[in-house]
């Protein structure tokens, strides 16, 4: 029985080289893979017979238990091979002349492997062996192992995600970051074949395809819209040239006419304007004919018509500049400009800039400190300046803050008395001292000017006063009169 089931296997396989002039596994695939899977193993367990029989004539018993086992094993690892080989026959058979429906060699791969580990796990089943014991006792050497592997192992997994994601398909063109064109031919397991128009090959990690965008412009079998621009000289008028560019676009041959084509005015805003031309081929690889087709019509309907294609218009204008004066202004200017200038007649802003000067303090610089004698009068042309009172704590309180127009050293013009509040700059500052007796002089010829200036320094003293009255400083409180 034995010898006969051998006989047949043999037998199996010559005659499937002996019908016509085509194997019969080219002829019937499916039919040959089923018959594969009924007879290998069983050529396996009938030769495993036989060598336990010839074990037996050799006088060798305690060599039956090794060949059982061994012919079990290479048994259930036939039948997975055959069994992944009828999956395969099954899913590529009726594909095999359209790349576009193959399915990609690692996908096969994975169906070989996972049969193999399935009748392996069957195996060890019936002999009785533990799952859980075999996973840990190759778990150190499958980590020693994928760390030597890492990379080898990344792409495997990147592939492995590339076959169930399926973002292309073999026979996609696809488009990458680095500007590489190519048609998908083969996705294994370390990296994605592409084939350029050139006809060579680019192989790319399939971690590098996994990692990056990628641009699929599909096969034969989808659209391909593209749009493109065109330049037209601004006096044209946009709707005879639409009207023009959409003729030539129907005139192409290699252009579809449903979708029918469309232009559109894209930038009317600038010139030359802008026009859009949207079309559909019939697939990627048909946009080079069609698209060399589209520019020479659309040469020719403006050459017919007497229009050229315009270029970039730049407009240039050229003018003399002026020379810039960053110097400040004379002081009676300055003095005209500012609040102060209001106040004063022509002949005394004269007479007050002929006896005043420009100064400049840095931020952070003492212009008149608490305590002394002030010999001039500052008007801030430009910049901040702090006024404060240093209480009886030793503590500096800010009163006030003073802007470009306004003034400070009025207390002198009154009075002898030292001034009783420091100023100082608080960003660069831009000054004009006046001199103190020309002041004087201004406001004993005009005493209402010393009515505007008396509230100015009563207001200054009141928040000094009280701000060394809360600090328990006592100050004698002075009136209008007073002041005056």
């Amino acid at each position: 029985m034995f010898l006969g089931a051998l006989l047949a296997f043999v037998a199996w396989r010559s005659s499937m080289r002996l019908l016509r002039e085509k194997p019969l596994s080219r002829r019937l695939p499916r039919l040959a893979a089923l018959v594969d899977l009924l007879l290998l193993p069983g050529l396996f367990v009938v030769s495993g017979a036989l060598l336990r029989q010839a074990m037996i004539g050799l006088d060798l018993p305690e060599a039956q238990e090794p060949v059982y086992a061994l012919t079990l094993l290479l048994a259930y690892l036939a039948a997975g091979w055959a069994l992944a080989r009828l999956i395969e026959v099954m899913l590529v058979d009726r594909v095999e002349e359209d790349i576009s429906e193959r399915v990609p060699k690692i996908v096969i791969g994975l169906i070989y492997v996972a049969m193999l580990l399935l009748a392996l796990g069957m195996f060890l089943w019936r002999r009785g062996y533990s799952f859980t014991g075999v996973w840990v006792s190759t778990g150190v050497a499958a980590g020693v192992l994928g760390f030597a592997l890492q990379k080898t192992l990344t792409d495997l997994f990147s592939g492995i995600a590339l076959g169930i994601e399926r973002p292309f398909r073999l026979g996609d063109w696809v488009e990458l970051t680095n500007g590489i064109v190519g048609q998908v031919v083969d996705l294994n397991w370390r990296a994605t074949r592409l084939r350029g128009w050139d006809n060579s090959t680019h192989i790319i990690p399939n971690s590098m395809m996994a990692g990056q965008p990628i641009k699929n412009l599909h096969d034969a079998q989808h659209l391909y819209s593209p749009w493109y621009f065109v330049k037209i000289p601004a006096e044209v008028d946009p709707r005879f040239t639409c009207a023009l560019l959409l003729d030539a676009a129907l005139r192409c041959e290699s252009v579809l006419k449903f979708p029918y084509p469309v232009v559109r005015l894209n930038d009317g805003a600038s010139q030359p304007y802008t026009y859009m031309v949207w079309v559909h081929m019939n697939n990627y690889p048909a946009m080079f004919r069609a698209r060399e087709e589209l520019y020479r019509e659309i040469h020719l309907a403006l050459r017919d018509a007497g229009i050229e294609v315009a270029a970039d218009v730049q407009e240039l204008r050229m003018r003399r500049a002026h020379k810039v004066n960053a110097e400040p202004p004379s002081i009676e200017l300055a003095l005209r400009s500012l609040a102060i200038g209001a106040l004063l007649t022509d002949e005394e802003i004269a007479r007050a800039a002929a006896s005043s000067e420009y100064c400049h303090f840095n931020s952070g610089q003492v212009i008149l400190a608490e305590g002394a004698a002030s010999d001039s009068f500052y008007v801030v042309a430009g910049g901040l300046v702090e006024a404060a009172v240093t209480l009886t704590n030793r503590t500096r309180k800010v009163t006030e803050t003073l802007g470009a127009g306004q003034y400070f050293g009025m207390n002198a013009m009154l009075t002898n008395d030292p001034s009783f509040l420091e100023y100082s700059a608080k960003s660069d500052v831009n000054l004009i001292r006046i001199d103190l007796k020309c002041v004087r002089d201004i406001l004993s010829a005009r005493p209402e000017l010393a009515e505007r200036f008396a509230p100015i320094i009563k207001q200054r003293l009141d928040v000094a006063e009280a701000a060394r009255s809360a600090s328990r400083q006592e100050t004698r409180r002075l009136s209008v009169w007073d002041v005056r």
